[in-house]
């Protein structure tokens, strides 16, 4: 009887092809993703993460204002974290260009990898916190934990096509790992693939300054990867894994397009713009990036 239930969820959700509404206020949203932050016990703590801004940018200018990489220092023992270590494994799965079809490595693997991932970050406390948050919102995503893990697995790593017509990409691809579409970078809005990347001499990834700056807390940056240019990708900075999908979860669900999931993050207004796609019958997470908002005497006390 569990069994007809769960089918009779996955398939009430499926074919609807809209992601259910649900009633939530700015003021919820804020408290918790603030509870989301305060759970994050594997997020870097304060001096684990050095960076170097440099000089500010704009996006049309065409000049190199960093000399120096983003990143000085990442304390070695947040990238031994369990969440990390099964991302970072997750890096060498995917196709950076477009209209490659996916995985770049066997479909084994990929579901191997992808599962483990899965498993741990569905266990640890910002995830946990977010499943209690949309249970008790009555929310269908939430009925219990497997429809949950099927639908951040649904949404975050099925692949679906952003070009060509091919299933060449994912919502976790774009967003955790960045692609290259029509020579130009598209998503990549993690630190941790920004670390990597900037570390790893064979990638020829190279940071050329700021468009915003928050701290240590949030940044829009301007970089090229080998020979394609980001003009403008926002990435929180020292969050986990865990925090990341959790946070972005809650915003994919609750505001997209225009409509930004206004949060707060060590006192820093922040909004977090999702937007969702959907082919054949299914919806995927189609891009979820950070912005700033200003600069509050709260943010400044908290992160100077």
């Amino acid at each position: 009887m569990r069994t007809l239930v769960l089918l009779l969820v996955l398939v009430n959700f499926a074919v609807a092809q809209k992601i259910p509404a649900f009633s939530v206020t700015d003021d919820e949203l804020v408290k918790i993703a603030q509870k989301l932050r305060d759970v994050d016990e594997n997020g870097a703590k304060r001096g684990q993460i050095q960076i170097n801004y440099q000089q500010h940018t704009t996006t049309r200018d065409d000049s190199d204002a960093a000399k120096d990489k983003f990143f000085t220092k990442v304390d070695s023992s947040l990238l031994r974290k369990p969440s990390y270590e099964l991302y970072l494994n997750m890096m060498d799965n995917f196709n950076k260009q477009t209209g490659v079809t996916e995985p770049k490595v066997s479909e084994k693997e990929e579901k191997d990898e992808v599962g483990k991932f899965l498993t741990h970050v569905l266990a640890t406390k910002p995830m946990q916190e977010l499943y209690s948050w949309f249970k008790q919102k009555k929310h269908p995503i939430a009925t219990n934990p497997t429809v949950f893990r099927y639908w951040i697995g649904q949404l975050w790593f099925s692949h679906y096509s952003r070009a060509l017509g091919r299933p060449d990409t994912s919502g976790f691809e774009h967003v955790f790992i960045g692609e290259i579409k029509n020579n130009e970078v598209s998503g990549m809005h993690n630190w941790l693939r920004f670390y990597t990347l900037e570390k790893n001499s064979t990638q020829n990834f190279d940071y050329k300054g700021y468009i915003v700056k928050r701290f240590n807390v949030m940044a829009a940056l301007k970089f090229k990867w080998d020979r394609d240019l980001k003009r403008s990708g926002s990435i929180l900075i020292g969050t986990s894994p865990e925090f990341d999908m959790a946070l972005y979860t809650l915003c994919f669900l609750s505001r997209r397009g225009r409509d930004t999931c206004n949060v707060e993050l060590n006192g820093c207004p922040l909004q977090i713009t999702s937007y969702e796609i959907y082919q054949q019958n299914k919806v995927y997470i189609g891009s979820i990036f950070p912005s700033a908002g200003r600069i509050t005497e709260q943010c400044r006390r908290q992160n100077s």
